[in-house]
């Protein structure tokens, strides 16, 4: 199964760019938990299987999560992830410590 330029692959060039669904299923899983529509992650599902999400979602993509999706879908699959922060994109920026 080949996937083509949609909005979740906006960065893939609209003139032949592909994903391979076997060769690119780490980014096409990652990409698809963190800004797909429920309907997006129904599909991966139904392709790729529960064990094969977690196994993928378990090895970190720097900053990609929002906080909220991030921790949908630790409690979703049923995994801990230690490190999150790797996971978590920062949305709120660097933050000062207040003074008194």
């Amino acid at each position: 199964m080949k996937l083509k330029v949609n909005k979740l692959f906006w960065f893939l060039r609209k003139d032949g760019d592909v994903l391979d669904s076997s060769r690119d299923k780490h980014l096409i899983i990652h990409q698809t938990l963190a800004l797909g529509s429920m309907e997006d992650v129904q599909a991966l599902f139904q392709k790729y299987g529960k064990e094969v999400i977690c196994q993928e979602f378990k090895m970190p993509v720097n900053g990609l999560y929002a906080p909220a999706v991030f921790h949908f879908f630790e409690h979703i699959l049923g995994v801990e992830i230690k490190n999150s922060e790797q996971y978590i994109k920062n949305i709120y920026g660097k933050i000062s410590p207040r003074h008194s």
